[in-house]
């Protein structure tokens, strides 16, 4: 996970370098022999022969408190490698002594609790550490208490408490600034009950002109809720049809997208999305969020696991809030019995009839809701009013529960 967070480069400045090692020995005058630490981190100063500073990191997976020898045995074998340019962290999954913390007082070197590994993240928004910092009774009962698991990561150095591992970099000045990669974010999972809530909430705020979303409206109500500012029709980035961006807070929605009015407000939408699942979570992490053709298909699978997730989210958020469960239901039901179609399920299949059918009361649902047959069947599907054996991949979102 270090390596992940420091050897890929996506955190450091073009004109400095890092190397991560394990079980790397440093040469000790004391010893005239090698001392080797789990992990090390060399950081160069660029075309420099030796590195500037070498972060020291021990791991203690014991199932003790780590103690005060510990810590004593680390801060010595630092003095012997360069005590003046290294910078010493003991990560432990136990909790630690309280003569540790004070020893740790002293020395400078930072101590890492990891309580959950499964929930532990490693980047969260930047924050100045003399002025957010816990007081000493607090650090204490973090890092000392094995009763305390209400944080996954838990950290004290240079005399505060930091939030996370890529701000100790940032303390330790063995990075300059962070630059967060969307892989890095932990975006929570949305349930459906959570999705509804949402939606409900949105219609009782009168958006929609019976089954359609009246996007006017919406935006009005946001702008006043969030302090968003909707820029329509923009122009001056053609590799976008949708974008977000949260310092200042703006969704931008491009001029192309007029072309095709179902496209259109399945963009608005989408960013809707960003806005109200994702703000909270990205703001401070990321500026920006673009969207292209690509990230608004209903079938968009990206390669990487967090991405994938809000473009997900967004593009699912935007079907329920362009076809709400209820409203769906209740005009697809009512489509079925102007049909006479039995049992309130639809078949696409082999037999050209129930082929044609499905695709008249696709076309009537999409008029209706002014929304693509894409995005309708997809939830329809959900809703178990539609059986479509003529596309694989929809079938696949399904059954990973992805929609």
């Amino acid at each position: 996970m270090i390596e992940k967070l420091v050897k890929t480069g996506k955190f450091f400045v073009p004109n400095k370098g890092s190397k991560v090692f394990q079980k790397k020995s440093y040469y000790s005058e004391k010893r005239k022999a090698g001392i080797i630490f789990d992990i090390t981190i060399e950081t160069y100063i660029e075309n420099a022969p030796k590195y500037s500073i070498l972060t020291i990191i021990e791991c203690k997976n014991v199932n003790r408190p780590v103690s005060i020898d510990d810590i004593e045995e680390l801060s010595s074998k630092i003095a012997q490698v360069g005590e003046h340019r290294t910078k010493g962290i003991i990560i432990s999954t136990n909790t630690f002594q309280s003569s540790t913390l004070n020893y740790a007082y002293s020395t400078g070197i930072a101590l890492i609790r990891i309580v959950n590994n499964k929930n532990f993240e490693w980047v969260t928004y930047r924050k100045d550490c003399k002025i957010n910092s816990s007081n000493r009774e607090d650090i204490e009962l973090k890092l000392c208490n094995n009763q305390f698991s209400s944080q996954a990561f838990v950290c004290f150095a240079n005399n505060y408490e930091i939030p996370s591992f890529s701000d100790l970099l940032l303390e330790y000045k063995v990075i300059d600034y962070l630059n967060v990669n969307e892989e890095f974010i932990k975006i929570p999972f949305i349930t459906e009950v959570r999705f509804n809530y949402i939606i409900a909430r949105l219609d009782a705020k009168n958006v929609y002109d019976g089954y359609k979303l009246n996007v006017d409206r919406i935006i009005e109500l946001l702008e006043q809720s969030y302090g968003v500012e909707f820029k329509m029709d923009t122009v001056e980035d053609e590799s976008y049809l949708g974008k977000i961006t949260f310092e200042p807070l703006v969704i931008k929605i491009a001029k192309k997208t007029r072309d095709d009015l179902k496209r259109w407000r399945f963009t608005i939408a989408h960013e809707i999305g960003h806005l109200i699942l994702h703000k909270n979570l990205l703001l401070g992490k990321i500026n920006e969020k673009n969207d292209s053709e690509d990230t608004l298909q209903m079938k968009y699978v990206p390669s990487q696991g967090n991405i994938e997730r809000i473009e997900l989210q967004a593009n699912l958020f935007a079907g329920y809030l362009l076809l709400p469960d209820t409203k769906l239901k209740h005009k697809a039901i009512d489509l079925f019995n102007e049909h006479k179609i039995k049992g309130n399920q639809l078949y696409i299949d082999h037999q050209s009839v129930n082929r044609i059918q499905a695709q008249e009361i696709l076309n009537k649902l999409s008029s209706i809701f002014e929304v693509s047959i894409e995005a309708i069947k997809i939830r329809l599907i959900k809703l178990n009013l539609l059986v479509d054996d003529s596309d694989t991949r929809i079938k696949t979102l399904i059954r990973k529960n992805e929609w």
